[in-house]
C-alpha cells in the first residue's frame, strides 16, 4: 500500500486568514470612501440650493427701491425650501447713505451637524455662535454685495 502524500499547493490556515483580513480591511475602506462620499453629495447639493436661494432673494433685494432696503430686509429670517431645517438671515449695512452692504447667510443642518454658525438655527446670533466675532451669522453659502444708491 501506497502513502498518501500532501501536496504543497494549497493554503495553510495562516495564510487564509491573513488574505481574510486584508480582504475586509479593503472592504471596509471602500465603504467608509462611498459613505464620505455620499456625505459629500449631500452637502454639495444643499450648498447648491441654498446659493440658489440667496442668489433669488439677492435680486429681489436689487430690485427693491434704495430707501425701503433697510426697513424691508435688514435682520430678516428666511427658510430654503428644499433643505429641511434651514435658516437664512440678512444683514443690511446702511452706515454709508451711498451703498448699503448687504449679507445673506444660510445655514442648516445635515445629519448631526449645523453647517454654518447658527448651532440652533433660530437666526440670531446667540452667545458662542460667533466663531470669528464679526457681529453676523456666517455660513460656507453667504453672498455679500453692495448695492448703490441711484
Amino acid at each position: 500500500m501506497k502513502k498518501k502524500e500532501f501536496s504543497k499547493k494549497g493554503f495553510v490556515l495562516p495564510e487564509v486568514i491573513l488574505a481574510a483580513a486584508i480582504a475586509g480591511f479593503t472592504i471596509c475602506g471602500l465603504l467608509l470612501m462611498y459613505i464620505a462620499g455620499t456625505d459629500l453629495i449631500r452637502t454639495s447639493r444643499n450648498a447648491s440650493i441654498a446659493t440658489a436661494a440667496a442668489q433669488g432673494l439677492m435680486e429681489e433685494i436689487r430690485n427693491t427701491p434704495f430707501p425701503q432696503i433697510p426697513d424691508d430686509y435688514n435682520l430678516l429670517n428666511f427658510l430654503v425650501n428644499n433643505i429641511p431645517s434651514s435658516v437664512g438671515v440678512v444683514y443690511v449695512d446702511d452706515s454709508n447713505p451711498e451703498f448699503l452692504l448687504v449679507t445673506i447667510s444660510i445655514c442648516w443642518r445635515q445629519g448631526n451637524r449645523v453647517i454654518g454658525e447658527d448651532a440652533n438655527l433660530n437666526g440670531v446670533l446667540d452667545s458662542g455662535e460667533d466663531a470669528n466675532g464679526n457681529g453676523i451669522i456666517d455660513s460656507t453659502v453667504e453672498l455679500v454685495t453692495q448695492v448703490a444708491n441711484r
